[in-house]
Order: structure tokens, then sequence, then C-alpha cells
């Protein structure tokens, strides 16, 4: 945004009278709006003394802060100008101020019928006035977001920071003083240091051979085409670096956005700068130059000289070309810049660079076609870059040879991020998140680094910094964002719409989806999907068993739909939903994620909060992490909704969901808590007994398992049986029958024998019996857990032929998880039959698993079972690191804490077996205290035995009573628990004692 008024315009308007004061302002609105125009800006209105401007919108145009101080500076230099008139003529003091912002703003119609007005609104537009008045007479001042967007075109100066009405912080705001040094992206690169050149080896070697060739009088010419950002510049930057250092002389010239529309400025710049004239030349030196360089390549052009000095904007007064009409005059030229070309071919190789012909204009594409045509059988070597979307007839001649610049790989990607960010532990993550959301492009990639430096995210220096707080949301860069948005905006009309109905749907989308939203006729949308193609926005992705696309980068469709005004954004997500949903009818359990998105974007706050619901239930336990997720957004919006039984209903199958999932994941204490009553006052409000029933089992096991509370958690688990035993529901029983585990672990096992054996009587040999009631298959759980007590019971065989059966069930009903708990627990089993082969087996089948689904509790217990088995074999390293990755996991998601015990007296068995007694000591010491808080009975047992061990061990007198204590209770608990599987644990050690003895 662009504001400019007259500084004190009520004391001129007053000094100079009214008719004078209309003439000054109507010559002077004229002035404002040429500048403008000039740089392709819009004037979006007169503001009585002045102008508000636009540019980049309506349409998107990458170098709009550019344009704007360009436009700016033009403006001061014609104000001064026409000031100095005024004050000659008429005695006034007439200076203009000017302010500009840059920022998002909604550009469209404001008002009703009688009074319809089109114009810019936003932020933006009051913060860029309000810098206009902080500026002084006869200079343009600017914030710092738009300095940021025009760093090294432009020269600037400090003014400083001020706290400005409106603006949430205070406001850096600079003077534009006149314009920089640099005139391409690669040279504000430069300023900043070039990071390291990695990932085109492969090109370079192209384009060396081309070189080559060309020096052997083969003419050639080499196109690079790459998306915006790719780093074609640099690529060519370097190869002429290259070829300059070999002695040969390169002629340059790039397209400028903001020149497009002036004819022939890229192509005079390049004949200019062969000929070695300066922009500030006068006239009768350029002659002479031209003169000079044209005779002495060919004296048989002495006639043309007029002719090339009339284009060239130097015409010799003295020395008019032959009158002819525009078509005879330009082929004349073209055939005298062709002779040039050979002619400077025989005295020395040429080299032509031309950068960025997407900015063209279509006259110079004449004169650069007959440019390329004329390299044939000379020694010249043309190199271009372009855009996809840029097109000429002479590509695919035979003498033309295409680089298409791809992405980095992940190698180069890497080491950029290396070199950017350096390797600082605080770091971890962010170097992944960034090269996935700007896949391989440089521009991009450097772009994101630098915003995280502005806003604080990142502190230090390149290759040495540190992230000080999290990354929630990494934004588009606006540097990014302006390239981006240029390119949608200069697409068809048809093809943009297309575009950015695309973009609601996702990053990638179904043709049968936007089929329903384009609101196009098939054959009309099959034409602007090609053309997106061809421009390199989208990419086919394949066609069976449906045709689908997606976005190149995933840049571009946030850009695309950013775009859109949320109105439209709204009816796109509400379109996107229901083509889905009748695109999908039999199918949306496995679409309810995607269903959750939209219906929310399209504020369907209900429908959303039922499909995110249904998503957690889908997702289930072969992805806990996205279930939670699903499970917390559902009861964020249930809460969130006037209170009806649907709404209550929905928010208490939410919360029981989150609860679920975060026990498989870890949940805090607190948080648990929380939902643990919330739910409790919807189920009593609905007076809904069996969800209450359901929320006790869940919240029982989280606060044995998770929060290490087993006898806590027992009482609510028993609660719970209680109440559905009274139910008569055989499903309800069987789905909460699993909490029978909290009794294996606090050794009651006959109670547990007993629950578990009540629920499959009950389900009377139906396997998907209480399915659906919770996440996984009950009767699997049931089953395996029935082996469990039998094994501690001593029923050795028909536990090991449970723990299959189980595994059986859960395979055939799709339920991983209760998979991997069955591997889990066989470890148990293999070690007390001393079968390390079977245990490492079992063990390694449940980390599988555990990896697979991400359930941190599995993972937990599956690290645990690894190191079991490793302890079991007597690899002691191996053992330690399975522990201590399983140890790790517990304390900092809570997962599986009921088992510390366990893996504190495995711990220490280890280290003790590795030769380190005083650790072992220790840790077992500490595995049996937290045992016995815990109430852990099998934990207890291990430690107390695991302790004798370690003190037998032991090179120190009276031994003996440390040992007999910790057998005596781990005896105590066998015989009280009937848990005759760890008699045999303690016999042993009690021999050994006897030995001491």
């Amino acid at each position: 945004m662009l504001f400019a008024d007259v500084s004190g315009s009520m004391e001129l308007a007053e000094h100079s009278g009214p008719d004078l004061w209309r003439s000054i302002m109507e010559r002077f609105y004229v002035i404002l709006a040429e500048g403008v125009h000039r740089y392709e800006g819009t004037v979006d209105k007169f503001t009585g003394d002045g102008i508000m401007a636009i540019f980049g919108a309506p349409v998107a145009q990458e170098d709009h802060a550019r344009r704007a101080c360009y436009a700016a500076l033009h403006l001061q230099r014609e104000a001064h100008a026409f000031g100095a008139r005024l004050r000659d003529e008429h005695g006034l003091a007439f200076a203009v101020r000017m302010g500009l912002h840059s920022g998002e703003v909604a550009v469209g119609s404001i008002g009703d019928d009688r009074a319809l007005t089109y114009t810019a609104l936003g932020h933006t537009v009051g913060l860029a006035q309000r810098v206009e008045q902080l500026a002084q007479p006869g200079t343009a001042c600017l914030t710092e977001h738009t300095a940021a967007l025009a760093e090294g075109y432009l020269d600037l100066e400090e003014v400083g920071v001020f706290d400005v009405r409106g603006a949430r912080r205070p406001v850096r705001v600079l003077r534009l003083t006149g314009i920089g040094v640099a005139r391409g992206r690669l040279d504000v690169a430069r300023t900043r240091g070039l990071t390291g050149f990695v990932g085109r080896d492969e090109e370079l070697r192209t384009l060396d051979d081309a070189m080559d060739r060309a020096l052997r009088g083969d003419g050639q010419v080499i196109g690079i085409v790459g998306e915006a950002g790719v780093g074609k510049s640099r690529l060519c930057h370097e190869f002429i670096a290259r070829i300059e250092r070999r002695g040969l002389t390169v002629t340059h010239v790039a397209g400028q956005a903001h020149a497009r529309s002036v004819p022939l400025v890229p192509l005079l710049a390049s004949v200019r700068s062969y000929f070695g004239v300066g922009e500030r030349d006068p006239d009768e030196v350029a002659r002479d130059r031209v003169t000079a360089g044209v005779l002495g390549l060919d004296p048989g052009l002495a006639e043309d000289l007029p002719l090339l000095f009339e284009f060239l904007g130097v015409a010799d007064p003295q020395r008019r070309p032959p009158r002819m009409d525009p078509d005879a005059r330009q082929r004349h030229l073209l055939r005298l810049l062709k002779r040039l070309t050979h002619a400077r071919s025989l005295r020395e190789p040429g080299v032509f660079f031309f950068e960025d012909l997407h900015w063209l204009d279509s006259a110079s594409a004449v004169f650069l076609a007959n440019q390329v045509e004329a390299v044939q059988g000379t020694r010249s070597l043309v190199v271009l870059n372009f855009r996809p979307e840029f097109q000429a007839p002479w590509v695919g001649r035979p003498f033309y040879r295409q680089i298409a610049l791809l992405p980095l790989g992940d190698e180069a990607v890497d080491a950029l991020l290396v070199e950017l960010l350096g390797t600082d532990a605080s770091l971890e993550g962010l170097a992944q998140v960034l090269g996935e959301r700007t896949r391989g492009n440089p521009f991009f990639l450097e772009e994101s680094v630098q915003a995280l430096v502005e806003t604080g995210e990142l502190e230090g220096g390149r290759g040495a910094y540190r992230l000080v707080r999290p990354v929630t949301e990494i934004t588009v860069p606006a540097s990014v964002h302006a390239v981006l948005s240029a390119r949608i905006d200069r697409l068809a009309p048809r093809d943009k719409d297309v575009l950015q109905a695309a973009a609601v749907i996702g990053t990638e989308f179904a043709l049968s989806v936007l089929e329903r939203t384009a609101g196009l006729e098939p054959a009309g949308l099959d034409e602007a999907l090609r053309a997106l193609v061809a421009a390199e926005f989208v990419v086919e992705q394949g066609r069976h068993p449906e045709t689908r696309y997606a976005f190149r980068h995933p840049l571009t469709q946030e850009v695309a739909y950013g775009s859109q005004l949320a109105d439209r954004r709204v009816a796109g997500h509400a379109a996107v939903a229901e083509a889905i949903v009748t695109l999908h009818a039999g199918r949306l359990d496995e679409r309810a994620a995607e269903l959750a998105v939209h219906w929310a974007a399209a504020g369907e706050t209900i429908e959303a909060a039922r499909c995110h619901a249904r998503a957690a239930a889908w997702a289930g336990t072969t992805d806990p992490a996205s279930a939670l997720r699903h499970a917390r957004r559902a009861a964020e919006l249930a809460d969130g909704a006037p209170p009806t039984p649907e709404t209550v209903e929905l928010g208490l199958t939410a919360h029981l969901f989150s609860l679920e999932f975060g026990w498989r994941l870890g949940i805090s204490h607190d948080e648990a808590r929380a939902i643990f009553h919330a739910a409790e006052r919807l189920a009593a409000s609905a007076g809904n007994v069996r969800a209450r029933t359901i929320l006790l089992a869940i919240y029982g096991l989280i606060r044995g398992i998770n929060d290490g509370q087993l006898h806590e958690g027992l009482a609510l688990a028993r609660e719970s049986l209680g109440v559905a035993e009274m139910s008569g529901e055989a499903h309800l029983y069987m789905a909460i029958a699993p909490v029978a585990y909290l009794l294996l672990a606090t050794g009651d096992l006959r109670e547990g024998l007993a629950i578990c054996e009540r629920a499959l009587a009950l389900a009377d040999g139906d396997a998907t019996a209480g399915a659906g009631v919770l996440i996984g298959c009950p009767a699997a759980l049931v089953t395996i857990f029935k082996g469990a007590f039998l094994h501690d019971l001593a029923e050795v065989e028909p536990a090991h032929d449970l723990l299959a059966e189980g595994r059986r069930i859960a395979h055939d009903a799709g339920d991983l998880e209760t998979v991997g708990l069955s591997h889990s627990l066989a470890v148990r089993l293999a070690y007390f039959r001393d079968d390390p082969a079977g245990a490492i087996g079992h063990a390694r089948l449940a980390l599988d698993i555990a990896e697979r689904i991400g359930s941190t509790q599995s993972r937990a217990r599956a690290w645990l079972a690894l190191g079991t088995a490793e302890r079991l074999a007597e690899r002691w390293e191996a053992a330690i690191e399975a522990l201590e990755r399983s140890r790790a996991l517990a304390e900092e998601h809570r997962a599986g804490v009921d088992v510390d015990g366990w893996r504190l007296a495995l711990l220490a068995e280890c280290h003790l077996g590795r030769g380190d007694p005083g650790r072992a000591r220790r840790l077992a010491s500490e595995a049996v205290v937290t045992a016995r808080v815990q109430g852990g009975y099998f934990s207890e047992i291990y430690a107390s035995v695991a302790l004798a061990r370690v003190w037998r061990a032991a090179a120190v007198p009276d031994v003996a009573p440390a040992i007999q204590a910790a057998l005596s209770r781990a005896a105590e608990l066998v015989e009280r628990a009937d848990a005759r599987a760890f008699a045999p644990l303690v016999e042993a050690e009690l021999a050994h004692l006897d030995g001491i003895g």
C-alpha cells in the first residue's frame, strides 16, 4: 500500500484560493496517477489531497514492494519538480510525503447498489496511512515489512521505532533514499552471504559440455527451466564465473518484472552491454562506442549504423536512417544483429546469458528468437533460464537443449540445512520440518530460516543457530508468498479458479471430487488441469483406482488457499465434504478425518465433531497418535457447542476416546483427571450408566498403569466390573474385563482368573463380544490374560495355548496392538522356561508391531520385553540398551510405569553381569522400594530375588541377613498370591544362601 498527500494542504489551499488550488490538485493527481501506473500499480482512491494506491492487488506481483518503492522515488522526483514550479510561479511551498507498508489486504466491492466502491481493506491499509503521517515533507517512509521485501534493491536509512496506533507492537520505520545495487535475488543473497553450491554437479557438466562444443564452432543454446526459487540463477552464475575464469566475455541481461510493460528493455540492455555503453553515457559517447564495436567486427555494416543508433535510443541528428515501414525496419534490424553475432564469432567466442525470460515482453521475445537462431554454426553459446510457464517457438529445435532443474535431493538439502542452521541439539526435528515444507527449493528454504530468525524463534548466526522457543507454525515467508501469489495470478482466470478449488481440497486431490466442486464441464476441467500440469503447479499422481493429482509444492497450495476470501473458502469446504459423502457413501469411516477438516472449515461444528470421533475410532490401535488428536478435537468441538442430548453424548464419547488413547500414548495425571471429571459430569447429566462404567474402567487403567497407583486403579476397576455385572450385559462385561490385568500386577491371581472365565462364559464363544465398546478386541485380551493368570499359578501348558489362541483372535480381528501384547507376555513365559531364543523371537515381533503402530505403551513394554530376553541370553550391553529405552519412554510419557520395579530389577542384574556390583545394588534396592510403593507383586518378587542375587555377588562380610530378608519377602508374596511359577526363583536363591551359611 502507498499513501501520498500534500504536506500542509489546508494552509496551501487557503493561501492559493479555490480556483488555483483546484488547478494545482488536478495537475498533481495526473502526476500521481502516471507514477503509480508506470509501475503497474492501481490508484484505489483520491483522498482529497493525495492518493491511496495498491501494488500487487487485485493481481499479485511478486515484486510488489519494489514497484511501490520505485513509484515512490519517481513521484518524489516529479513532485519536487512540480513544487519548484509552484514556488517560482506562485510562491507556494508545495511538498509531498508518502508512506508504504506491505501485508495482506482484502480487495473487493463495498456498499450497496446505490453506492458501490471497489477498494482495499484491512490492517495493512491503516498502517500504511499511519506511516505516511510519520514522514517528513518531501520524503517517503516505509515499514520494516516493506523494507524486508525490497532489501538490496533500494537504499534505505533508519528513521526509528514508533508506537503506531492499531499495531500490536512498535513499528520500525525507514526512509527511502534511492535505488540499491541489487538487480536480482542472487544479488540480495550475496549481501547475506551465499550458501554452499550443492547438488548441481550433473547440470554443470552439461553446461561445460555445451561450452566446449560451442568453442569448436558448434553453436549451442541451453535452456534451464525450473520453478521459482529452485536455483536457476545460482546455477547460471556459478557457470558464468567458471567460463569468465577461462577469459571468455559474457553478455548478460536479465528480465525485470516491473519493466515488462516497456518494450525491448532487456534486449536494449543486452546490446548496450556488449558495446560497453553505460546507462548514463551521453548519446555522442554511446554512438562512438557502438561505431567502434560494429566496424571492428564488420566494416561492411557502416551504412547500417544510423538504424542501430536509432534502435538504441541514441539517434545521430546528422545521419538519419532511411525511411521504411515498421515490419521492414524490424527485419533489417534482425538481419543486422544476426550478422553481428556471426562476425563476433569469427573474432572471439560469444557467450550470451539471458536470465528470467518469463519477464520478457513480446517485442524482446522476437529479437531473442533471432539471437537464438543466429548462433547456429558459430562459436557462440546462449544460456537462458525461465520458469515452466514460458513458451517460445525455438524450444524443441535441434540445436536447443534443455535442463529441467529439479529440487535439491535429500543429501543436498541436509548439507544446506547444516550450513544454515548448524547442529545445536535444540534444532532437533526443525530441519526435517523445514525440509518437508520447502521440498528441496533452496530459496524457499533460506527464506523460511530467515523468517524464523526475524520472528525470534532462532537466535545466533548462520551455522550456529539455536531454537529459543518452540515453533508452533511455520508461515509462508512474505518473499515466497509474493513469488507464488504472482505466479498464480498470472494464470488464465479459468485455470486459477481450478487451482483454488483444488487448494480447498488439499495438497492432494481426487479428480472425482474436483469435478463436483470446480463448477466446470469435464472438457474445460481437463484443459485447465493440463495447463496446470504443464506450468508445474500440479502433477498427476496416477489413474488407478482413481485419477489423483497433487500440488507440486505444498507452499503453492497454502498460497492458493489463503488468497481466497473466507466466504468462498467456507462454501468450497462444504462442497468438498458433500462430494466426499456422495462419492464414498460406503466407506465414510476411512474418510472421516478428511471430512472432519472440511466440515470444521465450513462452519459445521457438530458434523465436524462427529467425524473427528468417527476418525478416532477408525484410527484405533493402528494409529493411536492420530486417534488421540481426533478425540481431543471432537471433545473440544462438542464441549464448545450448545448442550443438547446429541452434543452431550458426542462429548462423552470423545472424552472416553481421549482417555483411552491417552492411556496408550501417555497422559499426565492432571489431564487425565480433568477429562475423567468432565466425562463423569456428562455421563451423570445424560443418565448414561453404561458410559460411566466404561469411564471407570479406563481411568482405573490409567491410574494403575500410567500413574503407577495399582491399588487405586484396581479399586476403580472393581467398581466398574460390579456395575457391569449388575447390568447383565455380556458385551459390556467383556469390554471392560481386560481391567483384570491390574489383578495380575497386584497378585490377585484367583480373582483375575475368575473375571476372565466369567467374561468368556458370558461371551459363549463369540470372538466379537465387547467389540466396538472400547478400542481393540476384548475377547483376545481376556483370553491372553487368562493364560497369564494360569501361568503364574503354574499351569504352564494351558497358559501357552491360551496366549496363542488370544493372538489368533486378535489377528483375525485386525487388532495389531493385542497381537504385540501377546508377544510381550510370551517373553515373560519364555523367561521362566529359560528359553532365550524363544524370548528374543517374541520380543522382536512385539517391538516391530509397537514401532509400527506408534503406541508409547506398547513400545515401552516391547523394549522391556527385548531387555528381558537379552538379559536371559546374558547379552548385558544389549539388554541395558533396550531396558533404558523402555525406561526413557516410561519416564517421558508416563506409559508402562506399573512395571518400573521389574525394569529396575532387570537393569540391576545386567549391571551385575557386566561387572558393576555397586550400581547393581543401588538399582536393585530402588527396584524393591518402587515395586512396594506401586503395589506390584510380580515386580516386587522379582526385585527381591534380584536384590538377593546382587548381595550374593558382593564381596562384603555378613551378607547373609540381607539376602535372607529379601528372599523371605519374596517367598511371602509368592505364598500370598499362590504364584507357584515364581517359587523356583526363590528356592534357587535360598539354596545359594544355604551355601553361604
